[in-house]
């Protein structure tokens, strides 16, 4: 498979942003932070849960990855599980694969039979330990390489997670350990609650847009497309006046974007939908749920979908607020996205 670093274009604005929340009346902030160091790539959510992902150089004949995870908890270890990108090389379940740093054996884990392999916690230490300094990974089956991870870029990776989880200094920092005991690392915060508004009967609700949304949309020059590929407008009752209309006016390969509007019963009072982090009214691969009332939205930045960015809102009554993202900034073969963002729906 084809690898590419690129940059995401995202459907929501930058991280450090200062969001509106209607449901209590006061600025918030959504904080997720990701970096890339070389080959690595970091992606933490506002509760410091954070993924490090490790992949192959460029020029490497055997890609794998390897995905790095630790809680926000104070007291949460470091997980590793390796992946193979080589389906063909996936060794049978309890089958031993060999990890190396640079050529020198290091240790022995067992293969999960569906190309992939998971450290215990205890065995975290010692590989990350060994890996410090070392250029590569490599990952052997019997007599054969079956996956390499480039360790360019690992040391900087963990560092921003120590940092990000407040573990600097501490005992339980990967990297930038201290004597600081585990007591001094801050709990993890609780997530943000968000109350969906109650669900209503779809009942009533037009055929086609009215014309305030057609003229909304011309003036966003935003086409209404009436093709299969990218789908009819279509209408969701949010509320006993309140009426949401998807309007289709983009269409790629993979990607289809949506203009969200809302009105009420007569068609009047046009308006973009109130996205969590979103200003032009504007989503990609949009879906709305009148029965949960989660609207979702993900943007692939190619079509396996290793990389891109997905969110989910929860409608509140006065605005769809910000419940669920993850985030893959580079293509190189993730197909799981690290959560970037996340809060507890009732």
């Amino acid at each position: 498979m084809p690898r590419l670093r690129t940059t995401i274009l995202r459907i929501i604005l930058p991280a450090a942003l200062v969001l509106l929340t209607p449901l209590v009346g006061e600025a918030r902030v959504i904080s997720p932070s990701e970096a890339s160091f070389k080959d690595w790539t970091v992606v933490c959510d506002n509760l410091r849960n954070c993924e490090a992902d490790g992949f192959a150089a460029d020029e490497a004949e055997k890609a794998a990855i390897l995905r790095l995870t630790r809680g926000g908890a104070p007291g949460a270890p470091a997980l590793i599980d390796l992946v193979l990108m080589d389906d063909t090389s996936a060794a049978p379940r309890g089958k031993p694969m060999v990890l190396a740093i640079d050529g020198r054996p290091v240790m022995t884990v067992p293969a999960n039979g569906d190309g992939t392999a998971s450290l215990t916690p205890t065995q975290v230490g010692p590989l990350l330990g060994a890996a410090r300094n070392g250029t590569a990974l490599s990952i052997r089956l019997e007599d054969n390489e079956v996956g390499v991870v480039s360790l360019a870029g690992m040391v900087a990776a963990l560092r921003m997670i120590d940092d990000q989880q407040r573990r600097v200094g501490t005992v339980t920092a990967m990297v930038a350990k201290g004597a600081a005991p585990l007591s001094a690392v801050p709990p993890q915060p609780a997530p943000p609650v968000v109350r969906r508004a109650p669900a209503v009967a779809q009942t009533g609700l037009a055929a086609k847009p009215p014309a305030s949304v057609k003229a909304f949309s011309d003036k966003l020059e935003c086409e209404i497309y009436q093709d299969t590929a990218s789908g009819a407008p279509e209408a969701h009752r949010l509320a006993a006046d309140t009426v949401l209309w998807q309007i289709p006016c983009g269409a790629g390969a993979y990607n289809f974007t949506s203009l969200l509007v809302m009105v009420d019963n007569k068609g009047g009072g046009a308006r973009l939908a109130p996205l969590d982090g979103v200003g032009d009214g504007m989503a990609v691969n949009v879906q709305y749920d009148p029965k949960t009332r989660l609207l979702s939205a993900y943007d692939k930045q190619r079509g396996v979908g290793d990389c891109g960015e997905s969110r989910e809102w929860a409608w509140t009554g006065q605005a769809f607020v910000l419940t669920h993202a993850a985030s893959m900034p580079v293509c190189q073969g993730q197909g799981d996205w690290p959560t970037s963002y996340q809060a507890k729906v009732e």
